[in-house]
C-alpha cells in the first residue's frame, strides 16, 4: 500500500501562513517584495476556510485569479508567485483547502472527492464576491490540478464567469503509476478502511531545484504528509477519468508541466492537452522538477501565466483603461515530454 500511496501523492509546497510566527519566513522576504496578504478566515454554511488574498499596488486589477493548493499544502505558501501576479496586474485568493492550513478538517482525509470540488465551487465563490466586476480565472497545482480540470469536466455550469484556466503539473497520471493488480487492492482497501492514513514518503528534492526552499518545506508546521486511502484511490480515478473526457472540456486553459517532474507525469499532461483540443494550450518547461512556482526561471512562468490570463481579456475585450502593458514572456517549450 505504501508504493501505491507513493505513486498517487501529490507535492506539499512551502511557507507558513501570513502573519503567523514560522522559520523560513525571513529566507521568504529576502527572495520576494514585500505584499499585501491579508489572511482571514471566511465563514460558510458548514464552517470556515482560511483565505488569503493579494492584490495590484499600483493600478487597477484587470483579473482575478483562484488558486487550488496540492494535497498537504495551504494557500499562504503561493505568496511569492501570487505576488508577482498581483505587480502584474492580477488579484490574487487563495484558500486553505477542508483538511489543509489553518482551514478544519482532519488531515488527509475526505468524505467523498465531490467535497474537494465543492471546495474549488467555495474558493472561486469567495473571490467573486471580493472583486465582482473582473475576469476571474482558477489556477490548480498537482492535486489542485486534478480538482480544477475535474471541475471544469464535471460541472461546466459552475465556470461561469471563468475566462480561463491554468493547471500547474496536475495529477493526472502519477510519473509511475501502480499496475492493475495494485489499484485494485487499494480500491478495496479504501471501500473497507476509507480513512485509514498512510504517510506520503516523496522526498522534499523532488519539489524543486531551489536549497531554500526545500529547507522551508522541512520547516513548516503547517504542511502535512499522510493521505487516507479514500483520497488516494479518488485522486487516481479522478485522473483517468479526466483523460477520457478532456474532449469535453469547454473552459479554455493553459496546462503547464515541468519536464524532471518525478510525481506527476507531464506526458499525460500532454496528452490530455492534444486531445482536449485548440482551446488548451501545454508548455513544457525544461529542467525543472514539481513546484514550477519555486522553479527558475519563475519569474518567466509567472510571466507566462499572466499573459495567457491576459490575451484571453484581450480577445474578449474586458481590460481596464490603466492596465500595464505586458511583455512577451519566454515560452520555455512546447515540446513533447
Amino acid at each position: 500500500m505504501q508504493a501505491f500511496l507513493h505513486a498517487v501523492a501529490s507535492s506539499c509546497q512551502y511557507e507558513m501562513l501570513s502573519g503567523q510566527t514560522a522559520s523560513g519566513q525571513t529566507d521568504r522576504a529576502e527572495r520576494y517584495p514585500a505584499r499585501n496578504d491579508p489572511a482571514e478566515n471566511v465563514a460558510s454554511q458548514v464552517s470556515t476556510r482560511h483565505v488569503h488574498r493579494w492584490w495590484p499596488k499600483e493600478q487597477e486589477a484587470w483579473g482575478a485569479m483562484t488558486v487550488i493548493h496540492g494535497f498537504g499544502d495551504h494557500g499562504g505558501r503561493f505568496a511569492g508567485m501570487a505576488t508577482s501576479l498581483a505587480s502584474l496586474g492580477l488579484a490574487v485568493t487563495a484558500v486553505d483547502l477542508i483538511g489543509h492550513g489553518r482551514s478544519p478538517g482532519r488531515r488527509g482525509v475526505i468524505d467523498s472527492y465531490d467535497q474537494l470540488l465543492d471546495e474549488v465551487d467555495r474558493a472561486l465563490e469567495l473571490s467573486k464576491r471580493k472583486w465582482p466586476k473582473v475576469p476571474h480565472f482558477v489556477f490548480g497545482q498537482s492535486m489542485g490540478g486534478n480538482l480544477v480540470i475535474n471541475w471544469m469536466l464535471r460541472r461546466p455550469e459552475a465556470t461561469e464567469g471563468v475566462y480561463g484556466a491554468i493547471a500547474a503539473a496536475p495529477l493526472l497520471k502519477a510519473k509511475s503509476m501502480p499496475r492493475e493488480k495494485y489499484m485494485r487492492a487499494g480500491r478495496w482497501l479504501a471501500d473497507r478502511l476509507p480513512n485509514f492514513r498512510v504517510p506520503t514518503p516523496a522526498r522534499v528534492e523532488w519539489l524543486c531545484r531551489d536549497p531554500r526552499a526545500q529547507d522551508a518545506y522541512r520547516r513548516d508546521r503547517l504542511v502535512h504528509r499522510t493521505m487516507s486511502l479514500r483520497l488516494a484511490t479518488s485522486l487516481v480515478d479522478s485522473g483517468l477519468w479526466a483523460m477520457q473526457r478532456a474532449a469535453d472540456l469547454g473552459v479554455p486553459s493553459l496546462l503547464i508541466h515541468g519536464s524532471e517532474d518525478r510525481l506527476t507525469c507531464p506526458i499525460a499532461t500532454q496528452e490530455f492537452a492534444n486531445r482536449a483540443g485548440g482551446h488548451v494550450e501545454f508548455l513544457l518547461f525544461q529542467g525543472c522538477r514539481h513546484e514550477l512556482h519555486e522553479e527558475p526561471p519563475r519569474e518567466y512562468i509567472f510571466e507566462s501565466i499572466a499573459s495567457w490570463a491576459k490575451g484571453r481579456c484581450i480577445k474578449n475585450w474586458v481590460l481596464p483603461r490603466n492596465s500595464k502593458p505586458l511583455g512577451e514572456p519566454q515560452r520555455i517549450s512546447k515540446q513533447s515530454a
